[in-house]
């Protein structure tokens, strides 16, 4: 906004008001991503070590092996806070086999507010 004023003009800025209050959102943005985007980070690793299954064995390994290679393969990839057998389930059908990978995690954001993650993804082995 421009005011005039003895015919120069002078430049207004944003109030203090204002700015504090795009530092507070700013911060607790910043503060959600730092909180959250770890619990993301951890889901994708394990997204990459259950893609790291081989495809065509999955379907003819026993329950116990596919378990045994997700657990030897976790802590490599510094998945120390997950047990494989709480957090993945296994079936086996007819015709095929799905690993599911289901758990969720909270985090306390401030005081009493807490933020609940939850992931969910399905793999499918013809």
């Amino acid at each position: 906004m421009m005011r005039v004023f003895g015919g120069y003009s002078r430049q207004v800025g944003a109030s203090a008001i204002s700015m504090v209050c795009t530092l507070l959102v700013i911060v607790s943005i910043l503060s959600l991503t730092l909180k959250i985007g770890p619990h993301y980070i951890d889901f994708r690793t394990i997204q990459s070590v259950v893609n790291q299954l081989p495809p065509a064995e999955v379907n003819t390994m026993p329950r116990s092996a596919v378990f045994a290679a997700l657990e030897k393969r976790f802590p490599l990839n510094n998945l120390y806070d997950f047990k494989v057998r709480d957090i993945i389930q296994y079936e086996r059908g007819p015709e095929s086999t799905t690993i599911t990978v289901a758990y969720e995690k909270r985090e306390n954001l401030f005081m009493n507010f807490d933020v609940v993650v939850k992931f969910d993804k399905r793999y499918e082995y013809r």
